[in-house]
């Protein structure tokens, strides 16, 4: 199982408001950057953010500032 699936498990498991960042951030991804941001692989921004140890709030942010930024974090 992938380090993004064990994330959104937790996640799931304990809760958005509970869980830490890398769950929290795989819950937002999982639930709507596909909404804001278009044909996006969710697992693959997780993994980009977490190779450039974006925060959640980080990686919110930026969803609204440079969304582009956020689209090239899935080829890190």
């Amino acid at each position: 199982m992938s380090d993004y699936r064990v994330a959104l498990n937790r996640g799931r498991r304990v809760g958005a408001g509970r869980c830490d960042d890398a769950a929290a951030m795989a819950l937002f991804l999982e639930s709507c950057v596909q909404q804001l941001l278009g044909a996006v692989a969710p697992q693959l921004i997780w993994e980009g953010a977490q190779k450039e140890g974006l925060t959640f709030l980080e990686l919110g942010k930026l969803c609204s500032s440079d969304p582009a930024r956020v689209e090239k974090l899935q080829w890190l």
